[in-house]
């Protein structure tokens, strides 16, 4: 009776094994994420301020934009026309790779002792 309850304990986790090895591989070879390379729409950085909530830096044709996400809205927060600061952006762009949204608006903000028109 005792080696019954091995053999079906093994079958199940062999089992459950095999599950997690074909879930593994469906991940990483049939889902993935869309690949669409287009200039006139970037997502320079974001940043996620809840679990259903984000804002973006994007750039739109030619428009660099702040845009809130949450589950069910959308909303441009502003746009930046600045010169100097839409130079930054194209130059952290440039050079950026995995530089996070805070860095760059770290960045962008203006030198302390500096006002701001």
């Amino acid at each position: 009776m005792d080696w019954l309850v091995i053999k079906t304990f093994l079958s199940m986790l062999l089992i459950v094994g095999l599950m997690f090895v074909v879930l593994v591989a469906v991940r990483k070879y049939l889902y993935k994420k869309p690949q669409f390379v287009d200039d006139n729409l970037k997502v320079l950085t974001s940043i996620s301020l809840q679990p259903k909530k984000a804002i973006f830096l994007v750039k739109v044709f030619g428009r660099v934009m702040l845009v809130g996400v949450s589950d069910n809205a959308i909303a441009p927060l502003g746009e930046i026309m600045d010169p100097e600061a839409l130079q930054k952006i194209n130059e952290a762009g440039a050079r950026r790779r995995g530089k996070g949204f805070s860095e760059i608006l770290a960045s962008l903000a203006p030198a302390k002792g500096t006002t701001q028109r």
